[in-house]
């Protein structure tokens, strides 16, 4: 897929956002209450409102703002910059999520005389709150890396010796207990929001999931590749084929050198990091790298390595 091809498909997920957002405003405006309802208790009845004007104007405005940002940096993408696809991303999501609850406010508020009258499903506020994530992964996986700065180096010679069919594998793991403890408190943290605000709750909830689920980071390298996965049943996962390494090295990994902890898409490359400490770092054919934080990654680097002079001796 080209890079045009990879904008113009990010491009379209970025306009869903203000295209649904006003394509509603001007459908429903002359079959909703005004005022609006705009906030629920946890019994389900109105508790907020705002007027449709008022609302309207904010909610397009940040919608339609947080989307001429993000096609900017669609256009930006696969220079030499990580915040092309990381800042499309993120102003995806922004513009997403607010367009997102305006739609289905507007949706669940037709045909009603008054505001009171207006009831939301919890369904109308799951996909509300899912949708712009869904969106913001979208365009952060169409659009590509950052440009390499430079050649990749040939791999440095390996003292194991794998002779050809040889299967082989290396497995290990880091884990972070301060990434478990804080999605533990972030999601113990969320119980007094299912009282008051529970769509934050449920958000907040996702986050600490998420949080307590990536403090394990799983490094297997077999004849394939190197494939790296989160969590107890190591899933999510990604692999990189034999193929598109160049060497591996293992290196001190600095959780703010490559953007902080978790998945990370940086002008440095891709990073899956558990912790500060040990880690494996693949270099790839296209200048590109790859870390991962592991323990004791000598090995894992001295296997790589051998799978890779392995693979150019039989590939000519």
């Amino acid at each position: 897929m080209t890079l045009r091809l990879r904008q113009l498909l990010a491009a379209l997920v970025v306009l869903q956002a203000p295209l649904w957002a006003i394509g509603t405003a001007l459908l429903l405006r002359g079959d909703v209450p005004d005022p609006l309802p705009t906030h629920w208790d946890l019994g389900g009845d109105v508790d907020g409102t705002s007027g449709l004007a008022v609302f309207t104007t904010i909610v397009l405005g940040v919608v339609v703002l947080a989307a001429a940002v993000a096609l900017v940096l669609v256009a930006r993408a696969g220079r030499r910059t990580a915040l092309g696809g990381l800042g499309a991303a993120a102003a995806t999501w922004v513009a997403g999520l607010p367009a997102a609850l305006f739609v289905v406010t507007l949706v669940a508020s037709a045909d009603a005389v008054r505001a009171a009258d207006v009831r939301l499903p919890v369904l109308s506020i799951v996909a509300a709150t899912l949708v712009p994530f869904v969106a913001a992964f979208a365009v952060h996986r169409l659009l590509p890396a950052p440009l390499p700065d430079a050649e990749a180096p040939p791999a440095p010679p390996s003292s194991l010796v794998l002779a050809d069919g040889e299967r082989v594998a290396w497995v290990g793991q880091a884990s972070s207990g301060r990434m478990l403890v804080a999605g533990v408190v972030l999601g113990l943290g969320t119980v007094p929001l299912w009282f008051a605000v529970w769509p934050a709750a449920l958000a907040a909830g996702l986050a600490a999931v998420a949080l307590a689920w990536t403090h394990v980071v799983t490094v297997r390298v077999d004849d394939a590749g190197v494939a790296v996965s989160w969590g107890p049943a190591q899933w999510p996962r990604v692999r990189v084929p034999v193929d598109r390494i160049a060497s591996a090295q293992a290196e001190h990994v600095e959780p703010l050198r490559w953007g902080g902890w978790g998945y990370r898409r940086t002008t440095r490359g891709r990073a899956a990091v558990a912790r500060r400490g040990p880690g494996l770092v693949l270099t790839l054919r296209d200048g590109q790298r790859f870390a991962a934080t592991v323990d004791r990654p000598e090995p894992a680097a001295e296997l790589v390595n051998a799978l890779v002079g392995r693979f150019s001796r039989t590939a000519r």
